[in-house]
C-alpha cells in the first residue's frame, strides 16, 4: 500500500513543524511525518520551513541570524520551536518514520549524524547535498522538484536518490522512475480526487497537508479504469482496452498520433484526443509486458 506522509508535521491540522503536528499525524494514521531544517546562527538544527521566522512564529528574523536560546522563546503553535532532535524522538516513539528536508546546503553531517536509518528519508531541492549524504551514510534520500524537467529521473539518478518527490508530474515520470526503480512521492496533495489521481498513476505515496481527509484514497484499491467503473466510456472506441487510462508515453510528439493545439487563451499544448494505439487490445497488452517500449515498436504491433 502506498505511503501516507504528513506534509510540514500535519500543516492542515496543527502549525507547521511543530511538536503538536507530529502528534496529530500519528492520530490521523499517517505512516510518515514530513519536516523543514534549517540551522541556528549556533549550530542548532530546528524545525522550519522558510528563512525567516516570521511567518510560522511569534517571532520575527532570519534563522540563521538567531540562536537557539532566542528560537526557544518563540512558539510555533502551541509550543516552542522544536529542534530535529526532540522531532526524532516523538517521531520514534509514536512509531512514525520521518522525512527531513533539509532547506539549507551544508546540513549533510550534521543531519546523517543524528537521523536513524531506519524509518527515514532526507530530501533536498539541493541535489548536491544529496549526494554528499550518500557519501557519507546509508540514509535513503530523494530529490525535491518544484517543476517538471525534461529528464527528472536522470536528475535522481546523478543525485543517487533512492526516490522523487515532485510537485509537478506526468504519466511518463512514473513509468521511467519505476524502471529505474526509483520511487515517486507526489505533493502537497489535498483533494481526494487528486489523490485517486496520483495512485492510479502508481505513486509509491503521497504527501498531504491533511492525511486525516487523504486516508481515505489510500484505504480505497486501486482500480483499473474501465466499462463497469468509467462515466467515460469508450473514450475512443467499444472494446477498447483501459488498461493504460493514462498513457504513459505522453506527450509522444508524434504527428501520427497526435498534434499541438492552442487554447483559446493561446496556450499551445499537445494534443492526443484521436490516438487510439495504447488502447487497442495487443498493444495494451504488449506494453504492460514491456513498459520500457518506444511509439514506434507500438506502432509496428497495428502495421
Amino acid at each position: 500500500m502506498a505511503l501516507l506522509i504528513a506534509h510540514s508535521t500535519t500543516a492542515a491540522q496543527a502549525a507547521e513543524n511543530s511538536l503538536e503536528g507530529i502528534i496529530a499525524a500519528k492520530r490521523c494514521r499517517a505512516d510518515f511525518v514530513h519536516m523543514d531544517v534549517r540551522l541556528s546562527c549556533d549550530g542548532k538544527l530546528v524545525l522550519m520551513r522558510d528563512e525567516s521566522v516570521d511567518r510560522t512564529t511569534d517571532g520575527k528574523g532570519l534563522v540563521e541570524d538567531l540562536g537557539w536560546m532566542e528560537l526557544r522563546a518563540m512558539h510555533a503553535g502551541k509550543g516552542p520551536v522544536p529542534t530535529l532532535a526532540e522531532a526524532l524522538s516523538l517521531a520514534e516513539e509514536l512509531g512514525l518514520g520521518v522525512v527531513v528536508e533539509m532547506r539549507e546546503e551544508g546540513l549533510e553531517a550534521l543531519v546523517a549524524e543524528v537521523v536513524p536509518e531506519e524509518k527515514s528519508i532526507i530530501i533536498s531541492p539541493y541535489h548536491t547535498s544529496l549526494r554528499e549524504i550518500k557519501d557519507i551514510s546509508r540514509l535513503k534520500t530523494g530529490i525535491v522538484i518544484t517543476s517538471l524537467p525534461i529528464r527528472p529521473v536522470e536528475l535522481a539518478l546523478w543525485a543517487e536518490a533512492d526516490a522523487i518527490f515532485p510537485e509537478r508530474v506526468n504519466p511518463r515520470l512514473f513509468k521511467e522512475a519505476h524502471q529505474k526503480r526509483i520511487e515517486v512521492y507526489p505533493g502537497v496533495v489535498n483533494s481526494l480526487s487528486q489523490a485517486t489521481w496520483l495512485l492510479r498513476l502508481g505513486a509509491d505515496g503521497l504527501l498531504t497537508d491533511d492525511p486525516c481527509l487523504i486516508e481515505e484514497a489510500l484505504l480505497q484499491p486501486v482500480q483499473a479504469t474501465g466499462r463497469s467503473n468509467c462515466e467515460y466510456y469508450p473514450c475512443h472506441f467499444e472494446g477498447q482496452d483501459c488498461t493504460h487510462c493514462f498513457c504513459p508515453l505522453y506527450p509522444c510528439k508524434d504527428e501520427e498520433l497526435g498534434r499541438f493545439v492552442r487554447t483559446k487563451r493561446g496556450k499551445r499544448f499537445w494534443s492526443c484526443i484521436d490516438c487510439k494505439l495504447v488502447h487497442l487490445p495487443n498493444v495494451a497488452r504488449y506494453l504492460s509486458l514491456h513498459p520500457e517500449s518506444t511509439t514506434e515498436e507500438l506502432k509496428a504491433l497495428v502495421d
